[in-house]
């Protein structure tokens, strides 16, 4: 668009001819019930604004409480503090704390951040890289994308370049504190520097990073706790009583635990639970586990060593009446970044009940940790590994593990992401199209959702990690049906977030899986969802190709559905790049097929969904007929499209037993219905249907449409003459597309301009 042509929903059209609406008809509202607060009146003299309430967002307080008993470590938080106090004014203060795994690099850069929190008006964020798990390793598009969902909970980028500019914006004003754990590459951190100054970024990671000298970056190699300071820990710990009636074997303990925090806490962990073994005891053990480790793997050194005899120790003396050991071995083998009790019971062959016991076992024993925070409201109380001690458990299991097990449990984490997606699917996202579910180990105790939407996209959103996961490891795997079966699935959490790095990765690898297995209507499915995700990016001609592709797949099978869809599809792309001719065809040919097939088909709920389908396309239509100056065409067109999203009706059964209102797309029927009636010359109307629908996505909030409807009405304000209330309107439009959608607030930004 070009800087001459109005903006989106701008009257491009010669003046209306007077009289071509009868104000009679100006503000009716026909068919079923209006979802929240309705403004409806003949003359509105002044403004009518009706605003749901909205609540403040938290700034984002996202690390871990430091230990209480941290110890020690006061010298190097002081001399980081002093060192980062010294960087230029207007930098960002960038602290690599580097040394092996074990040695408490996160709890001293926990520490460091918390000591500096007053500094942090915009809050603190964690984000772990995953470096050294090379499987799941996050990119750093997964990761802005995550950071910038922080602080604009609705954000819905364009491209991975929008997420990276978006976030140095949103961080511009306000220092933050930023902690990211394990990373391996120089440049992943700087992909993720915000923007302004006064921010703190503090890295943790196995190697110097030496490169980030370069950029002013405070390296700070960790050593390991000297021995007074490690025994002051086992005393903290164990109570002085203890440690003094065995002070030589405290001392042997912390000698061969190597200074190491992580080493020092499993040992701690193992004497606490039985408070009448003795000290000596446990000397004896963990040198026995370093002589052995010596003799096996002779390249280990004092602290790896360490760790691992620590391990070792600790993975013995799980119960053995329990299955712990066993829970401990498959969860370390399995691509997850986190495990609840569900995931869990899947995988073992176990009750939630027991999952749920194993678990706190596993934590009990030092060998899980906690995921931060409440428990999650669907998955329940989650865990997750220190990297050493998920590495001890998968060379656990691949030392243990019986013919095949490794396989058999790879597949059950698969199939239990896949059902319980799938059944989140068929919650949140009823009319996607039904693909085949292919399980080999079917869920004893799938979870329900209690039928809840919110509940079950609330669970795709917290799993997203595990199910990008998922993804990765079933392509790995070469196991093409559980790949391209749940990218399939996952529709409605890539609909809900736009998570394009998910998005474009998952369907990929999907299309090509489902290629190989021969699945038609699975390529369809996946090819046509991949388009929209281009569409949803800005880049039309690869989504226009691949609609073309899924219309010529779809009449080859002579799948009228498919066909309807891609046309309705490649109209809505015309129509998104002002070829209105094409798109307007398109979508009539669409519309005709939806409507055949909403009287042919066999079941009353595919009626039903062939009907609202038919209603769908006539939203786009109006928008068509108003840009091409037919507004009288498009008021009749959105008109009859709003009636029936409103109330949805078998079109052979005029009984209803189903609730098939859909307030979302009759409000945007209606944001569009305000704008024809505008362009028509009856301005009174428009406004107050534009009203309207402001007030009904206010009532909805849906974000992008409470700034769309905003915009369409500041155009026809601007239209008849009401300038402030027009400015008005395109500020409070700006103010919410700035949470969900830049490209959009900058075109509201020149309609602004215009006004002024």
């Amino acid at each position: 668009m070009t800087a001459a042509q109005p903006a989106s929903g701008e009257s491009a059209c010669p003046a209306p001819a007077a009289g071509l609406i009868q104000p009679g008809t100006a503000n009716i509202i026909s068919g079923g019930t209006l979802v929240g607060p309705t403004v409806q009146a003949g003359l509105i003299h002044g403004g009518v604004h009706v605003h749901a309430a909205r609540a403040t967002l938290p700034v984002p307080r996202q690390l871990l409480p430091v230990p209480a008993a941290f110890t020690d470590r006061i010298d190097d938080v002081q001399r980081l503090t002093a060192r980062l106090d010294r960087m230029p004014v207007g930098s960002i203060g960038i602290a690599v704390i580097s040394g092996p795994s074990g040695i408490g690099k996160s709890a001293l850069a926990t520490r460091l951040l918390h000591e500096l929190s007053d500094r942090f008006p915009g809050g603190q964020l964690y984000a772990d890289l995953r470096g050294y798990a090379p499987e799941s390793l996050a990119r750093p598009a997964e990761i802005l994308g995550r950071f910038l969902r922080a602080l604009r909970p609705d954000a819905r980028p364009a491209a991975v370049e929008e997420t990276a500019t978006w976030w140095r914006s949103v961080t511009a004003e306000r220092p933050m504190g930023i902690l990211l754990d394990n990373v391996v590459d120089a440049d992943h951190l700087r992909a993720l520097l915000p923007g302004g100054s006064g921010h703190i970024i503090v890295a943790t990671s196995r190697e110097h990073l030496a490169s980030l000298a370069g950029d002013g970056a405070v390296l700070h190699r960790l050593g390991p706790l000297d021995p007074a300071a490690a025994l002051e820990y086992l005393t903290f710990c164990l109570g002085e009583d203890r440690i003094g009636r065995e002070p030589a074997a405290a001392r042997e303990i912390a000698n061969l635990c190597a200074g190491l925090p992580m080493a020092l806490a499993l040992a701690v962990t193992e004497l606490a639970a039985h408070p009448g073994r003795s000290l000596a005891a446990m000397t004896t053990t963990l040198s026995g586990n370093h002589n052995l480790l010596r003799r096996s793997r002779p390249s280990l050194n004092r602290q790896e060593a360490a760790v691992s005899a620590a391990l070792d120790h600790a993975y013995a003396a799980l119960p053995g009446d329990t299955p712990a050991a066993m829970v401990y071995r498959r969860l370390g083998s399995l691509f997850v970044l986190d495990v609840d009790a569900a995931l869990t019971a899947a995988v073992c062959g176990l009750t939630h009940a027991d999952a749920a016991e194993q678990l706190r076992v596993l934590r009990a024993a030092h060998l899980l940790e906690s995921v931060p925070g409440r428990e999650h409201p669907v998955r329940g109380a989650v865990y997750r590994f220190h990297d050493a001690a998920r590495v001890h458990a998968r060379s656990q299991a691949q030392a243990e593990a019986a013919g095949g097990e490794l396989d058999e449990v790879l597949r059950r984490a698969l199939d239990f992401f896949l059902a319980n997606t799938t059944a989140a699917e068929a919650i949140v996202t009823p009319t996607h199209r039904i693909v085949a579910r292919d399980y080999a180990h079917p869920l004893v105790e799938p979870l329900a959702f209690d039928g809840e939407e919110g509940t079950a996209l609330a669970w795709l959103v917290a799993q997203r990690d595990n199910l990008f996961a998922a993804i990765r490891a079933a392509h790995a795997g070469q196991l093409d049906t559980s790949l391209y079966q749940l990218a399939h699935a996952l529709w409605p959490l890539l609909r809900a977030t736009h998570d394009y790095p998910l998005w474009f990765e998952s369907h990929s690898l999907g299309l090509q899986a489902a290629r190989r297995c021969g699945d038609r209507v699975a390529e369809r499915e996946l090819l046509g969802t991949s388009a929209v995700g281009l569409r949803g990016a800005g880049r039309f001609d690869q989504a226009a190709q691949a609609f073309t592709e899924v219309l010529s797949l779809a009449r080859a099978d002579q799948d009228q559905r498919a066909e309807a869809q891609a046309l309705h599809e490649l109209g809505s792309v015309a129509l998104e790049t002002d070829r209105l001719g094409e798109a307007e065809s398109l979508l009539l040919e669409a519309r005709a097929l939806r409507v055949a097939l909403s009287r042919t088909s066999q079941e009353k709920r595919d009626r039903i969904t062939f009907q609202r389908s038919v209603a769908i396309t006539d939203v786009c239509l109006g928008q068509v007929l108003l840009k091409a100056c037919r507004p009288a065409e498009a008021i009749e067109t959105l008109a009859s499209a709003r009636s029936t999203l409103l109330d949805v009706r078998d079109p052979l059964d005029a009984g209803r037993d189903l609730d098939t209102r859909d307030p979302l797309d009759a409000g945007r029927a209606l944001a569009w219905l305000a704008r024809a009636y505008a362009e028509a010359g009856d301005l009174t109307a428009g406004e107050a249907q534009g009203r309207d629908a402001v007030a009904e996505f206010d009532q909805l909030d849906v974000t992008r449409w409470r700034a769309r409807s905003r915009e369409l009405l500041g155009h026809t304000l601007h239209a008849a003459s009401k300038r402030d209330e027009a400015r008005a309107s395109y500020r409070e439009a700006i103010q919410l597309y700035e949470r969900v959608s830049r490209r959009d607030a900058r075109r509201v930004q020149q309609a602004l301009s215009r006004a002024a």
